[in-house]
């Protein structure tokens, strides 16, 4: 008996062994692009249940056999049921393969999924780029820029090592504060005033983000104004298909932690969840500690078959050591971390709700309605500063202020005569600090229609959307009425602006076999105000109308474009297209130059009786290339030709304006691919991937006339003075120079010039063309930038890392060299980066906490090689410094 209750045991030890090797594996796909859908929810049985993971693959282990039933739900798709699955044996693998779901037809693009696989969005016909869900995760960035520097066509300009606040450029565009793009967060604008101040002072955090779209082509001319480079939308998180709790702890060097928590669900057919995230951070340099709270609330619902709702509330303030001044290069080569303006003290709060509703007339008409509303205010005091030479400090600053802590790196090092500091202006013994309060108010509605129609075997889907949109823009400032840290003072200016838009697009896409053609028109109609509340006040004739005082301009735009694809390769193993487009994008002017006038080319202050007219900057694009998925999608790939011709340029830079409009020619190739080697080389249990992403951006000023008003303030170097010197003889028909004459006016001076005679300069201009200044190039325009990403996964450990080139890139349009003595002009040097991430899951383990646990370990700028990252400020700031290193590490918990 005791042999035989060996061998049973042994017979059913063995059976169950047997019994726990069966398992149903497949990958999802959408059923439109062919990519995968990951994050889905997937239930065996109504029993257990399990998720797609980033690459859309999912399968249940140690299955008995019987017969099975998998329920596939997300939010946005259709749900899907496979049934009647047979396990006949106890080692059967039932292999799904690829499993294509559909979108819904009342899906709100707002929660629409984006792969977490690809590097472009195929619902996009114009060239475009993706940063997925994996790629922000394996990342874990601190900010957005830390992830956008590796895609294509971007140009990452450094602010404070890094910022709250967005600073890129996109094929060219200026990056101070990216107000030449238009930036949106999940299709709405976000920047305080889309037209009338589009600087990015708020960016959402990169903690509640699903993904980043960055799109380029003829696609633009329906998200927005403002689209002459390119767009950037933030996708926020959805709510996932479950109830589940996220929580996920992060700290680091610096003083960086930060605690983001969110619980929400879909019940029934209602989808919801809470975010809140609160984040600190001492800076890389001194005084430059922030703190941000942010939370989200969102919904969505199927109300019926034909019409679905989404709505988001969102509440963010941060408070932030924020400085305008940077650094000179004597003080650079001490400590780039040094920054004695402790008075700086941004805080800023913004309020945002988003409605949408999408009704599906019929399986052909879908209307879609949006409604949003936000409130930014913008309080920033900050130190005025200026520059001395270092060996004047104490004698300028009083022994009280010299002899601080700020300013004791001066006493133990050698001053030359010609090393220059940054400091803090002083009147009456006291620093004096300047507040530059904004408030912004910013609503709109939006109506879309979209209908899909055939006609024998040619196919189309119109769209249409006509929106309104309203801006209050109220700037005030105050000078300080005691110490540098009060925040009290005397009304220096208040100006008010209004703005209210009409715009309205209408665009067509075309498909006949492999072909597709899509026009697109766009119209806007623009009015706004500006009001010098303070002048207004103290007029005596005052009759207290309405617009009393008031500016206006009026202006409208009408703007067009194209985009043309052709399927090359459309099979089960490759999807290769061709592509190419045209469109003409603007810039409308803003609050800062949008009450000027233009006569015959030439841009003056109005008189009373002048009439304001200046218009919006224009532009003609154009793009071609291919994009695919080759080898079973073991490479993808895109890759891009660009010219953007630049038209009616007016506002350069900062401190750097066309006098007579002009013109920019700025052209590149930008390549990107991603290579599966775990699918072209057997790797069992692994992922590996090697992602390259390579930009090559040239640029010529071909016409116009710009005064650069920072050029003669500057403190310059011999050799700086003689580069300019050179650079006035060479093309001395490209330079306008005037010295004072005996009775102190300007006088125009036509001959060559002498290095003594830079001294003597009272006035410049540059005149571009082919009988002036010929090849000169645009700043913040690096001729090349690579990326080179690998991503390596076994089992439950992931492993990145990142390389990230910058070439060396002018910062003004003289394109001088050789760096000035407060750091504000000069070429940067070229950069690199490197980062790495490591990141181990639990999601194997019994437990159901321990299965969602994840912990991770992020390094950025592993090298600590602090570079010159820009000089955005120029001479009221001087070097912004960047490349410090960064080591955080945390966990993520899902329940």
């Amino acid at each position: 008996m005791k042999k035989i209750s060996y061998l049973l045991f042994a017979i059913g030890f063995v059976t169950s062994s047997y019994a726990q090797n069966a398992k149903i594996k497949g990958t999802l796909i959408n059923s439109t692009n062919k990519k995968p859908i990951p994050y889905v929810t997937i239930e065996l049985n109504k029993k257990t249940k399990t998720y797609s993971n980033d690459n859309g693959s999912f399968q249940f282990l140690k299955l008995e056999p019987g017969t099975y039933k998998l329920s596939f739900t997300a939010l946005g798709l259709e749900d899907k049921i496979i049934d009647s699955i047979s396990i006949k044996t106890a080692d059967d693998v039932i292999d799904l393969s690829k499993i294509s779901i559909e979108e819904k037809n009342i899906q709100i693009a707002e929660i629409t999924v984006i792969g977490s696989t690809g590097i472009y969005n195929e619902k996009y016909a114009s060239s475009n780029s993706v940063v997925s869900k994996a790629e922000l995760e394996r990342t874990q960035a601190i900010g957005s820029e830390e992830v956008l520097k590796k895609v294509v066509g971007v140009n990452v300009s450094g602010d404070m090592g890094i910022s709250n606040r967005l600073n890129i450029g996109i094929r060219g565009s200026y990056p101070r504060r990216s107000e030449h793009l238009l930036v949106l967060e999940d299709g709405t604008p976000i920047a305080p005033a889309q037209y009338l101040a589009p600087e990015a002072y708020y960016n959402p955090p990169s903690d509640r983000l699903d993904g980043i779209e960055i799109i380029k082509g003829a696609d633009v001319l329906s998200l927005g104004s403002n689209t002459m480079y390119g767009v950037v939308n933030y996708i926020t998180k959805r709510p996932p298909s479950t109830p589940t709790l996220d929580l996920t702890l992060t700290g680091g060097e610096n003083g960086y932690n930060a605690q983001y928590l969110s619980y929400g669900g879909t019940w029934n057919k209602t989808g919801a969840e809470i975010q809140v995230l609160n984040k600190h951070f001492d800076g890389f340099i001194q005084n430059s500690q922030s703190d941000i709270f942010n939370t989200t609330a969102k919904i969505f619902s199927d109300l019926t078959e034909k019409s679905s709702i989404y709505a988001k509330v969102n509440y963010h303030q941060e408070t932030s050591k924020a400085s305008y001044s940077a650094i000179t290069p004597y003080t650079y080569n001490i400590n780039p971390k040094l920054n004695p303006f402790d008075a700086d003290d941004l805080f800023s709060k913004r309020y945002a709700i988003d409605l949408a509703h999408k009704y599906k007339a019929n399986k052909n008409v879908t209307l879609t309605t949006k409604v949003y509303a936000n409130q930014f205010q913008r309080d920033w005091w900050r130190q005025e500063n200026t520059l001395i030479k270092a060996n004047a400090a104490e004698k300028y600053l009083g022994s009280e202020i010299y002899n601080s802590e700020r300013y004791s790196y001066l006493a133990n090092n050698t001053n030359e005569d010609e090393d220059w500091i940054r400091v803090g202006v002083v009147a009456g013994g006291k620093e004096k600090t300047r507040a530059r309060n904004r408030t912004f108010k910013v609503a709109g509605v939006q109506e879309t229609l979209n209908y899909n129609w055939e006609k024998n075997s040619l196919k189309g889907n119109f769209e249409t959307g006509i929106k309104y949109h309203a801006e209050q823009f109220n700037d005030v400032e105050f000078i300080n009425d005691s110490s540098r840290f009060s925040r009290s003072g005397k009304l220096d200016k208040d100006n008010k602006f209004l703005l209210g838009a009409v715009s309205g697009y209408v665009k067509n896409k075309f498909t006949y076999g492999k072909i597709s053609f899509t026009p697109t028109v766009r119209y806007e109609w623009l009015e706004m105000r500006r009001f010098d509340l303070k002048k207004i006040a103290e007029n005596k004739y005052n009759t207290g109308s309405k617009n009393f005082g008031s500016n206006l301009n009026t202006f409208t735009t009408l703007l067009a474009g194209a985009s043309f694809n052709y399927e090359l390769l459309n099979n089960e193993k490759n999807n290769l297209q061709l592509f190419t487009g045209a469109y003409q994008g603007y810039t409308p002017p803003t609050s800062g130059y949008g009450f000027l006038t233009v006569t015959d080319g030439v841009v003056t202050n109005p008189t009373p009786t002048d009439e304001i007219n200046i218009e919006a900057e224009t532009s003609l694009n154009f793009e071609a290339g291919f994009r695919g998925n080759l080898l079973e999608q073991k490479i993808e790939t895109q890759t891009t030709y660009f010219n953007n011709n630049i038209n009616n340029f007016y506002s350069a830079g900062r401190n750097e304006a066309f006098q007579t409009l002009g013109s920019v020619t700025i052209q590149g190739v930008e390549a990107n691919a991603i290579v599966n080697m775990h699918k072209i080389v057997s790797m069992p249990n692994q992922n590996l991937s090697i992602g390259v992403a390579y930009t090559a951006m040239q640029s010529v000023i071909t016409s116009g006339k710009l005064n650069d008003a920072d050029i003669l303030r500057a403190k310059h170097t011999d050799e700086s003075k003689a580069e300019l010197v050179n650079k006035i003889n060479t093309e001395r028909n490209g330079f306008e120079i005037y010295f004072a004459d005996a009775k102190g006016k300007d006088s125009l001076i036509t001959r060559e010039l002498t290095d003594a005679d830079f001294s003597k300069i009272k006035k410049m201009n540059y005149v571009f063309g082919k009988d002036g200044i010929k090849n000169n190039a645009a700043p913040y325009i690096p001729t090349s930038i690579i990326n080179i990403n690998v991503s390596y996964g076994f089992g439950n450990l992931l492993v990145s890392a990142n390389y990230n080139k910058v070439a060396a890139q002018y910062t003004d349009y003289i394109n001088l060299t050789n760096e000035t003595l407060e750091g504000a002009m000069g070429k940067l040097p070229s950069f690199n980066t490197i980062d790495a991430n490591v990141s181990y899951s639990f999601k194997n383990a019994k437990n159901k906490y321990l299965s969602g646990l994840t912990l991770f370990f992020a390094g950025k700028n592993l090298t600590n090689e602090v570079y010159k990252a820009s000089r955005l400020h120029r001479v009221s700031s001087g070097i912004m410094p960047g490349g410090f290193r960064q080591l955080n590490a945390g966990l993520k918990l899902k329940i």
